[in-house]
This record gives C-alpha cells, sequence and structure tokens, in this order.
C-alpha cells in the first residue's frame, strides 16, 4: 500500500474554521479513499496559539488550536494517522518519523509544513499552491519565503499559470494545473425540488491585503462584489451573502440597500453540520472571485464551489480562465460583468432541474477527488 504524508492548515485557523478545514480534508480523504496509508501533519509555534477570542499566549491544551484539531481527527477517523507539532514537538513524533522514512508521496498543501527533523528518502516532495498569483507575488515582489525549497514537482490551482495570456509570475518554476478535490461520499448529491431557494455563497469579506506587480493591484473579493452591489435588483431570486456582517456593517449597507440578503457567516462556519447544511439548502452559489484571480486569469477555481456543484447546486461564478480548462453553460455558468452576471442567473433559475443534474455531472468528470488524485500521481 502506498504511503503519504500530507502537510495542512488546518489547526492553525481553528474559530469559524468549517470551510477552511475542508479545503485540505479534501486531500486527506481522497487519498484515504483511493487506498492510501495517510498521515495528516500540521506545525505551530506555541507563542501563535489562541484562545475563543482569538487571543494569543495560551497553553496547548487550553488553546482551541489543539481542540479544533482533536475535533477533526476524531470525527473523521484520523487520530491514529495525525500529528499536531508544536514548536516542532508531539507525543507520537517518532511514529511520524518512521512514517516519513516510508512514504512515497509528501504533499504540502500551501508550503504549510515547515517542521524540523522529518525526512522523506523515498517520497517525491509535491507542493500545492492553493492562492495562484497570490502566491507568486508575494514571494517575487515581496520577498517572502513561501517554502518553495525542497519539493520536487509544483501544483497549483491556476490552471493557467505560465499560459499566454495568465497574468502572474511563476517565480521560474513550473507550475502543473490542478483542481480543486471533492470527495463525493462526503458530498452525495442531494436535489431540490419544489420552488427555488436563493443564491448564495460564503466569503471572507477582509481577506489577504493588495499586493502588486508590474504595476497593477491584485485584490480581494469585497473589492469585487461592489461591482455587483446592484445585481439582486435585476434577478427575480433572493440572493444571500454570508460573510461578517457585523464586522463590516457600514461597508455592506449599500449591499442591503441593493438586495442583497445578508447573512451571518461567522455562525455558518463553525461547525461543519452547519456548513453543510447552508450550503444544502442552497438552490445554487453565485459568487465574486478575488480581484487578483480576476485581473491574473489565472485559472483558479474555489474550493467551497466544488462542494456546491457535488451537491447537486449549480455555480454562477466570476470568470477566471477556469472555463478554459472545464467550460461554462449549465452547471457552472462564468460571467466579466454585471450584465453576464444577471443573465447567467437568470438562465438557471429558467431551468433549474437540468443545471442541478448538469452541476453533479461536473463533479463527477471535473472535480471527484479520486479523477483529480490520479491526474496528479501521473504527473510526478
Amino acid at each position: 500500500m502506498n504511503r503519504i504524508v500530507i502537510g495542512v492548515g488546518v489547526a492553525g485557523h481553528p474559530l469559524a474554521a468549517a470551510g477552511n478545514t475542508w479545503a485540505f480534508l479534501q486531500w486527506v480523504l481522497g487519498f484515504r479513499e483511493l487506498g492510501w496509508e495517510v498521515w495528516m501533519v500540521e506545525g505551530l509555534a506555541g507563542d501563535q496559539l489562541i484562545d475563543e477570542r482569538w487571543q494569543k499566549g495560551v497553553a496547548a491544551e487550553g488553546s482551541e488550536n489543539v481542540r479544533h484539531w482533536r475535533a477533526v481527527c476524531e470525527r473523521f477517523g484520523l487520530a491514529s494517522r495525525a500529528s499536531l507539532l508544536i514548536d516542532d514537538a508531539a507525543e507520537n513524533l517518532e511514529e511520524l518519523r518512521d512514517f516519513a522514512r516510508s512514504a512515497d508521496v509528501f504533499l504540502n498543501v500551501s508550503g504549510h509544513f515547515k517542521g524540523k527533523g522529518l525526512e522523506f528518502p523515498r517520497a517525491r516532495k509535491l507542493y500545492l499552491d492553493l492562492d495562484p498569483g497570490f502566491t507568486q507575488i508575494w514571494a517575487e515582489t515581496y520577498g517572502v519565503d513561501m517554502n518553495f525549497a525542497g519539493h520536487d514537482v509544483f501544483f497549483s490551482y491556476g490552471t493557467r499559470l505560465g499560459r499566454e495570456g495568465c497574468r502572474a509570475p511563476t517565480c521560474g518554476i513550473e507550475w502543473q494545473g490542478v483542481l480543486p478535490p471533492v470527495v463525493l461520499s462526503q458530498w452525495p448529491v442531494q436535489p431540490r425540488q419544489g420552488s427555488f431557494e436563493a443564491f448564495s455563497t460564503l466569503a471572507h469579506w477582509q481577506g489577504y491585503k493588495w499586493c502588486e506587480w508590474q504595476g497593477a493591484w491584485y485584490t480581494g473579493k469585497s473589492e469585487e462584489f461592489h461591482r455587483l452591489k446592484e445585481v439582486p435588483g435585476s434577478v427575480p431570486a433572493r440572493m444571500e451573502l454570508a460573510t461578517e456582517v457585523e464586522a463590516n456593517a457600514e461597508e455592506l449597507k449599500a449591499f442591503a440597500e441593493g438586495g442583497w440578503c445578508l447573512v451571518d457567516g461567522v455562525a455558518i462556519s463553525r461547525s461543519f453540520e452547519s456548513y453543510v447544511e447552508y450550503l444544502r439548502k442552497s438552490s445554487a452559489e453565485f459568487s465574486a472571485a478575488k480581484g487578483g484571480y480576476v485581473l491574473s486569469q489565472g485559472g483558479w477555481f474555489s474550493d467551497r464551489s466544488v462542494c456546491y456543484l457535488a451537491s447537486g447546486r449549480p455555480v454562477v461564478l466570476q470568470a477566471t480562465g477556469i472555463e478554459e480548462r472545464v467550460g461554462s453553460g449549465r452547471g457552472l455558468r462564468v460571467f466579466r460583468s454585471p450584465e453576464e452576471a444577471i443573465r447567467e442567473c437568470r438562465e438557471v433559475l429558467e431551468n433549474h432541474e437540468q443545471e442541478q443534474k448538469a452541476a453533479r455531472e461536473l463533479a463527477e468528470t471535473f472535480f471527484d477527488s479520486r479523477v483529480v488524485i490520479q491526474d496528479m500521481l501521473g504527473k510526478i
């Protein structure tokens, strides 16, 4: 049986964490479903641990980081093959070291794992970039150490990085495009019956700071949502935006006036149950992409949107170049302007039953973790 160590960023984001955690779990559970022996690992500095109020300076046993890590491991049956290293120490460190020495692959998601003392004498060491364009600009323009060193093959959710028309640096690295996977057994299709409930999405309102490359600014998601403030007024269905409403109340007033239904995204993301329920009670997703993804046209796609698709929920998403890889039409529709967004939403409303079926078919064809992982393994 093949063995893999997967470096993740689960414990580092322990509050309102369901969406972030799923981004890593799709890889961990996906490899396990393919029959691989999987060991999940993460490293944190002790002085970065937080309590339930995001306050630092807490002991490991009282931290939200450790609590969330243990809850995830217990829920998904990972406890016997998972290590959270705090200041490079863990109770089962020797077992991890033995496993690492025999591993065939080390997959470092976003380069999160930088722990010392692990050796991979047999493994192919893979770097997986989840933030195409931003990752490379941080390294190229700002000199941030993105932990590229020591890896053999580089993958990215930027399926067009390095290709003609992609406006993002490569840092001299040959990036292999890979799609975000979804474990279909964890996200079974549940067709909606009856009337259309709502378009929805979950989004962090304030994400990364803007970054600059070659005179252009790569912005976040809220800047792109501002271009879409008036869309609900021309779409005959409820449009929900789940985000940090309380923290951004003043800025979001204009969205409420434009017809958006604003929902507390923090509460939704506090548990796996509420996160899954929110996606599945929706009829479709409608979302902007980060401005950096739109500007770069690097072919990014959302690890949240694949969960909508797998559940049989069509997606209407701002164009990032992903349409070159998976197309645009029933199930997944991309737009480049508010006018196109309105038109695509209306198409979903008029053909919702067919759109639901097409969404699941897209998930099965392109984003099924078995398909994505086999594609990745074929490139190493």
